[in-house]
């Protein structure tokens, strides 16, 4: 391998020395930008960091503490390997002698470990009998989610955090006798919030029959009295819902736009004031800054924030994890849809990518854009149906080339 920048020759033990600060510094700049993380050196560290206070640790548990994404964390920990700075456990990733010295001498790292709280894993609250129950059951609905679309964003949350939502709105006091509003709910978040019997009304929203389809069924074999309503979020909500809710809930699509659209869904849903969950996916700071501006334009203050808490199924791209930020606002105020530009609202249509699969029965490599072809779809002319991406590359202009 190729020392990355201006460093030259092959990354071995007589040519790479880092032992001095400034050359360590550059080396970690450089890997930034061999991998173009947008978070630079920042990323680079805190994959450093991780490591340090968890070794030894998985790919994915690295992706998930730094919140990530995987192929980036998987690239950065292969050439971290390959500079004998780290070296592969069969429990994951460690550092060598030679590693942990260069950060404990030239990032100052101490801490050999993590304080967050083993429990709640940095959720803050815990189940009790009445949630674990509301769990169990759960668990066997979220077997029935339809496949993920993901043209529109969609990716399905693990059973646990769909119950973890619904007990931080209750313990909040964001269910008891209040009406909640569901923005989309291709996690079904919806049935583990009716399941506690605490909210007055519950309203579920979503342009996919099939997510409705199947949480009528679980609403009427449970006696949920849940209200589903097919509705495209670029249209405004039918005057009636208009001021009508105490809570909403929303996991958008992961842009600005999306965010834009469907926060102004939520605010004609609550009105004047209300409090609105808002999942959405960890960003750089630059993009955190505009999400806070729009947040903050629309008379929402952000009361809580907690990193990692919504956790998703095979979600590598965004790390497999989300924050959950609790908006409480008040003289609210939505975006009309001239002001939101309606062709950006899907991550697909911000930032398109191609991503070539290959079957794992045959071999055969295809190639999927995500807009004639979805990987949820293919199916291989051998008949196999389990793929493994094995390329991406991001499209330019929109155009289609690479």
């Amino acid at each position: 391998m190729k020392i990355i920048g201006q460093m030259g020759g092959k990354l071995n033990k007589s040519t790479l020395d880092l032992s001095n600060r400034e050359r360590f510094k550059t080396f970690l700049k450089r890997l930034a930008e061999k991998v173009k993380v947008a978070e630079g050196v920042d990323a680079i560290e805190s994959i450093l960091r991780c490591i340090y206070r968890n070794q030894p640790v998985s790919t994915k548990g690295i992706s998930q503490y730094t919140k990530l994404p995987l192929p980036v964390v998987s690239k950065v920990r292969s050439i971290l390997e390959r500079s004998r700075i780290l070296k592969r456990d069969e429990r994951g990733a460690v550092y060598t002698e030679y590693g942990r010295n260069l950060v404990e001498d030239n990032l100052k790292f101490r801490m050999k470990r993590d304080l967050k709280c083993p429990t709640c894993r940095g959720r803050g609250i815990v189940l009790d009998d009445v949630f674990k129950e509301i769990l169990r059951k759960h668990k066997e609905y979220a077997k029935l989610r339809p496949t993920v679309n993901t043209r529109i964003d969609q990716s399905h949350a693990t059973p646990e955090t769909a119950v973890y939502r619904a007990a931080i709105m209750a313990d909040r006091g964001d269910l008891e006798g209040k009406r909640v509003l569901f923005i989309g709910d291709d996690d079904l978040t919806s049935i583990p919030s009716a399941m506690t019997g605490f909210p007055e009304e519950v309203v579920v929203m979503d342009i996919d029959e099939r997510l409705l389809n199947l949480i009528d069924k679980i609403s009427k074999r449970e006696g949920l009295n849940i209200e589903t309503v097919k509705q495209d979020f670029r249209e405004e909500l039918d005057k009636k819902y208009w001021g009508r809710f105490d809570t909403v809930f929303t996991d958008p699509p992961y842009t600005l736009d999306g965010l834009k659209l469907f926060l102004s869904r939520g605010v004609e849903g609550l009105g004047d004031k209300g409090v609105l969950y808002l999942a959405f996916s960890h960003k750089p700071i630059e993009e955190y800054l505009e999400v806070q501006r729009i947040v903050n334009s629309m008379n929402f203050a952000i009361y809580e924030l907690i990193p990692g808490f919504n956790i998703y199924e095979g979600s590598e791209i965004i790390g497999n994890t989300t924050f959950l930020a609790r908006l409480v606002g008040k003289n609210l105020k939505k975006f009309k849809n001239e002001e939101i530009n309606l062709s950006k609202l899907y991550t697909g249509e911000v930032r398109p990518t191609l991503r070539y699969y290959r079957c794992l029965k045959c071999g055969k490599v295809y190639k999927v854009d995500g807009k004639n072809v979805v990987i949820e779809d293919l199916v291989c002319e051998c008949g196999g149906k389990k793929f493994k991406m094995v390329k991406r590359k991001k499209v330019k202009n929109g155009s289609g080339d690479l």
